[in-house]
């Protein structure tokens, strides 16, 4: 079943979708800021499609008002235990950046994730260069707990990337 916020739709990845990933994966102003190496091609998303299945990560695509495919998201490192895991997303389709789909699909996933799963802590990294999402980040109630030093590689050099996160509690309070 569909996941539905105000300005976006978050359903099950599907076959189809797989290649707007890889172009948007291959995009260098996509790709700036994820965690992902870009130059992915079809048959290594397919790849990662197919290993998907019996973990406990959980992608989701993510549709605009009109249905249209502007990315994806999702969390790892579920750790039922503890009642946490890491979100993640990518909103690929550059023409929507900046009006509010990333903090919608943020609070839909956190409504979920704190409402329906009963977690009580998300935390993502997000690289420090990445203002628009640590923007995004905090309109949804993370806080930063950190700056971890050197903590990718990305277009030849190390970055930083910002640990932040949100306990169930703050989410309530808002």
């Amino acid at each position: 079943m569909p996941l539905r916020g105000e300005k976006v739709t978050l359903r099950a990845v599907e076959w189809g979708d797989l290649p707007h990933f890889v172009d948007w994966l291959n995009d260098p102003e996509v790709n700036a800021h994820l965690m992902s190496n870009p130059l992915a091609g079809l048959e290594e998303q397919e790849q990662w499609y197919h290993d998907l299945q019996g973990t406990d990560e959980r992608v989701l695509s993510v549709e605009a008002e009109d249905g249209r495919l502007i990315g994806n998201c999702g969390i790892i490192k579920l750790e039922w235990e503890d009642r946490r895991c890491s979100l993640w997303l990518a909103i690929g389709e550059k023409d929507v950046w900046d009006r509010g789909y990333g903090t919608d699909v943020v609070r839909t996933m956190l409504r979920y994730l704190f409402d329906e799963m009963d977690l009580n802590r998300v935390y993502l990294n997000v690289a420090e260069a990445n203002a628009r999402a640590i923007r995004a980040y905090e309109k949804c109630g993370f806080r930063k707990e950190g700056v971890m030093r050197k903590a990718r590689f990305k277009n030849g050099r190390y970055e930083n990337d910002v640990l932040m996160s949100i306990l169930q509690e703050e989410w309530r309070d808002l």
